[in-house]
């Protein structure tokens, strides 16, 4: 079996030549894409142990740039600190595709990663993108059986807890749709116990304790 450097060195020109075509920028396994609001990245990630391999992709709005250990760099964000980070399929795990001897065949693996990227990541990319994007479309109720909904609305799996992704969605919608900021806010509240020490607990208080007082204002 061939190692994942050589498995690399045999793919990663024709992944890159496939991926530019599609807007995409980067070297090796790592491709990204930059919109107003968001931050795109496509990647294969090679097996720790060797041996095979797994893709994703992820996104990551601009406007979130808080993180639990402080302040994310959004100029140099790495694949993992995105806050939306998925597989190419329903279930959490992803396909992982094994290198073989022969680099036919390994080429042959590469193009059935290319065209899982097509049906599967591309489509929901466009959802983030097109206006209203696929957030704004994301109603609060739908945190119950979240990843059930994710995964319907999507046809992938996404690797965040429900009151994360309140936490992500009550970020994004603060500066632009208070209402849905409270409402995410309220939410995430909820699906938080007393003694979680989740770092977003003040930001949901945050925002709803600033409205309260804007009310009082009134």
């Amino acid at each position: 079996m061939i190692t994942t450097a050589e498995f690399k060195k045999l793919t990663a020109k024709p992944f890159g030549q496939e991926m530019r075509q599609y807007g995409f920028k980067g070297t090796g396994f790592n491709y990204f894409q930059e919109t107003e609001e968001f931050l795109i990245a496509v990647f294969i990630d090679a097996s720790r142990w060797g041996g095979s391999c797994r893709a994703g992709f992820a996104v990551h709005p601009k406007v979130i740039e808080k993180e639990y250990n402080g302040k994310r760099d959004i100029t140099n964000l790495k694949i993992y600190q995105y806050e939306f980070v998925m597989t190419l399929t329903e279930y959490a795990s992803g396909d992982w595709w094994d290198y073989k001897n022969d680099n036919k065949e390994n080429l042959e693996t590469l193009s059935k990663i290319i065209a899982s990227f097509k049906e599967k990541a591309f489509p929901v990319i466009e959802q983030f993108k097109t206006k209203p994007n696929i957030l704004e479309l994301f109603d609060v109720t739908e945190l119950k059986d979240f990843h059930k909904n994710w995964t319907k609305r999507t046809g992938v799996s996404i690797g965040a807890t429900n009151f994360r992704f309140a936490w992500a969605m009550t970020m994004f919608f603060e500066r632009r749709n208070n209402h849905k900021a409270q409402l995410f806010a309220k939410a995430g509240l909820s699906l938080l116990s007393k003694t979680d020490t989740f770092f977003g607990r003040s930001d949901f208080e945050r925002v709803l304790t600033e409205n309260n007082g804007a009310q009082q204002k009134v």
